[in-house]
Parts: C-alpha cells; sequence; structure tokens
C-alpha cells in the first residue's frame, strides 16, 4: 500500500472546502449529455493545450519537440541525471486537452529524479483511438537513454496506459517496468449497475456525456473492445500494475471489476483506493493530492532500484 491515509476524518478542511466549491461550479456539467459536452469539448479544443507553467520552466528543464506526430512535452531535473522515464498520458474524457493541473503533477514526478514525456495527442470527435493509439505505444517504445519506462496516466489516460502496454508487452516495443493508472476510464460503456449510484457523489463527472465522449473514441470500433475499455484486456504477462481511485468516483466499479480478473491472473495489480476522493484528486493543490504525489515519486523510485523482470 502506498504511503497515504484512507482515515476520512483526517481529510484536510482545505479539502472539505474545494470539494463544495467544485460542487458549486458545477464542474460535472461538462460531461452533462452529449450535446453539452461536445459543446464544452470543442470550446476548450479551441484554446489548446496548457502548456507547462512558469514555475514548472523556473524549476525544471522542459523541452518540446514533434514525435510520432504529436507534440511532445519533457520535464526533467537541471542539475540531477534521471534514473527513471515517465510516459505521462492525460485524461480529459478523450476530448478535454492539457490543462494546468497536469503540469503540478508533472513537476511532482520529475523531482524523483525522472524524465517525464507528455504528448498532446490528438483528441475526439476528430481523432479516435485507432488513429492514436499507435502513436503513443511508438512513444512509449523510445529508448531514450536506456532508462527504465514506466506508462502511466489519468482518467481516459490511465486507460490508454493499460492498453499501450498491453500492446508493448504483446511484441510492439520493450516492455515498460511498470503501469500506474490514476482514476482509470476503464469501461467506456459505464455498464456497472453501481455507476448511477456513485454519480451523486462525484462531484466532477457525469455518466451520459462521458458515454457520448467514449463512443466517439472509439470510433468504429465497439466501445466495449478492450482497446477502448481494458477492464476486459488480457492481464497476463503484464508488469506491476497500480491502480490508484478515489471511492466517491464513478469509474470505480470498474476497477473493482479489474482487480477481480487480476486475482485468476498472474499479474501483480494494487488498488489504492482513498476515501473520500474524487476523481483524478491527485493533480489538485489539496493537502491529499501533495502526499499522493510524494507516494507516487517514492513508487517512481522503487521502481527505478528495482531489477528488470
Amino acid at each position: 500500500m502506498l504511503g497515504w491515509s484512507t482515515d476520512p476524518r483526517r481529510r484536510h478542511p482545505f479539502t472539505v472546502l474545494y470539494m463544495r466549491l467544485m460542487w458549486l461550479r458545477r464542474d460535472k456539467q461538462a460531461f452533462e449529455g452529449a450535446q453539452r459536452t461536445l459543446r464544452t469539448a470543442r470550446r476548450r479544443q479551441q484554446s489548446g493545450d496548457a502548456p507547462p507553467t512558469r514555475r514548472v520552466r523556473w524549476v525544471h528543464r522542459v523541452g518540446r519537440a514533434h514525435r510520432h506526430g504529436m507534440t511532445v512535452w519533457s520535464v526533467q531535473p537541471r542539475r540531477r541525471r534521471p534514473v527513471v522515464r515517465v510516459v505521462y498520458l492525460h485524461g480529459g474524457g478523450y476530448v478535454h486537452p492539457l490543462t494546468s493541473d497536469y503540469w503540478r503533477l508533472v513537476s511532482a514526478l520529475a523531482r524523483t529524479p525522472a524524465l517525464v514525456e507528455v504528448p498532446a495527442y490528438p483528441l475526439a470527435p476528430d481523432a479516435t483511438v485507432d488513429d492514436v493509439l499507435p502513436a503513443l505505444v511508438a512513444l512509449a517504445a523510445d529508448d531514450v537513454d536506456r532508462l527504465p519506462t514506466v506508462v502511466m496516466g489519468d482518467s481516459a489516460g490511465g486507460a490508454l496506459a493499460l492498453v499501450v502496454a498491453r500492446r508493448l508487452c504483446d511484441g510492439d516495443g520493450p516492455e515498460p517496468r511498470r503501469v500506474v493508472c490514476l482514476s482509470p476510464w476503464l469501461d467506456a460503456t459505464l455498464s456497472e449497475p453501481e455507476v448511477r449510484d456513485l454519480e451523486a457523489s462525484d462531484p466532477m463527472l457525469a455518466e451520459s456525456g462521458l458515454r457520448a465522449a467514449g463512443r466517439w473514441w472509439a470510433g468504429r470500433r465497439d466501445p466495449a473492445d478492450p482497446e477502448v475499455s481494458p477492464q476486459a484486456t488480457r492481464l497476463d504477462g503484464l508488469p506491476p500494475v497500480d491502480v490508484l481511485v478515489g471511492d466517491r468516483d464513478i469509474l470505480r466499479p470498474a476497477v473493482e471489476t479489474l482487480a477481480e480478473r487480476a486475482r485468476d491472473a498472474d499479474v501483480d495489480l494494487r488498488v489504492h483506493e482513498v476515501t473520500s476522493m474524487f476523481h483524478v484528486w491527485m493533480t489538485r493543490a489539496i493537502p491529499e493530492g501533495r502526499r499522493t504525489r510524494r507516494a507516487l515519486v517514492a513508487l517512481l523510485r522503487t521502481t527505478a532500484a528495482s531489477p528488470p523482470g
């Protein structure tokens, strides 16, 4: 188990206020209904990806390159040599671009010390999984300074991390050392009956818009296809997988399904469920987010020090 508390009595008062503000802002409106979801996505896509913040540029060495048909940002320490490489796949329901919150997490990961590569991949509905997945696999397969590679992502990016790792382990490139899925969207259909009950406690996500985004991303595929909904993917032969999820996240039931399947397969999959936390809390400027980011850095250091295989 990673080093955070799951005791709800220790939830910071600032976090309680932060979550109340999320409800007041109606953050989940971004995924309420297909038409609203599409309008919000188009507006944010027009604004474009948020580049690394000034603070990230001040603290770290930041690069930008065009690789495999995508803009790829790199963040690493200025003076220390990285001991691990992280390919970080951002979330946003496959329809939202990078936001400034991601750079808070990326900056923390780079302190491992790590080289963190963040692709600004094409988004739905203009792009589908078949358009984007080959480029992400090729990026993850790059041999960068012979560093051990960790594939990590949140939400939709957490699902992509598992799909990319599956492809790499099936022969499309060198196998990653570890996979880390943060609040992953493992079932694009949201078919578990518990989803509807959880939506009332989730301050960020709504099932109607998510289902529409999942259909757009699937393109010609069935949204239940394992490369769109990786809760159904083959688990044999994967490297260690860590899944982090809050108990107020409507995506949690699919994580539980994946964990049940992992018990029957020869795979090291650990689920870290955090009480009273919402979707992708580890990117936010709250005390629980900082604790989780520190725990992720510790996990990366452990991974870098462990032998392959």
